[in-house]
């Protein structure tokens, strides 16, 4: 399931590539609508949310993937990514275990020590983790910009009136 969730994503990426650089293209050139500001910290964090879930599916598929070629066919032990383990720790390798949340595979041996295997999953958990990063931050910004903008109104609003009163 998630493998084909990842062939998905995966498709999904040039087109989210594209969107940001006509988004920053479109930033870049003048005659900008007064609250473009505030729309392009919504959309970027709309963007890096999507980014976020892309990476993460991407990762999802790949676990399950060495997951599922560890488990049949010739050739299948040891699982693929815990054939780079060094000689002397691969001749104790009982067995392995996948983990989907953080994206991981772990390559079992005996004694019950647990190392962790190569492959991606460092990289594609601190890219997913960066991308919700992005996303939450960009949220305050705009909820922050919002109260910014009220305050500022407000103000705008009381000395309007004191002035009408003088």
């Amino acid at each position: 399931m998630f493998v084909l969730l990842m062939y998905g994503a995966m498709l999904a990426v040039p087109l989210w590539a594209i969107a940001v650089v006509v988004k920053l293209i479109s930033v870049a050139v003048p005659g900008r609508r007064p609250d473009w500001a505030r729309d392009l910290l919504r959309w970027s964090a709309a963007m890096a949310a999507a980014g976020a879930v892309i990476v993460y599916t991407i990762g999802l598929g790949l676990v399950q993937w060495d997951a599922s070629e560890a488990e049949s066919g010739a050739g299948s032990s040891p699982a693929d990514p815990c054939r780079s383990l060094p000689p002397g720790t691969l001749d104790q390798l009982a067995g392995h275990e996948p983990s989907y949340f953080p994206l991981g595979f772990d390559c079992l041996l005996d004694g019950g020590r647990v190392v962790a295997a190569s492959g991606p999953y460092t990289t594609l958990n601190a890219l997913a983790a960066a991308f919700a990063l992005a996303a939450v931050l960009s949220l305050l910004a705009v909820g922050f910009l919002d109260e910014y903008r009220a305050r500022a109104e407000m103000r705008a609003g009381r000395m309007g009136a004191a002035e009408e009163r003088a």
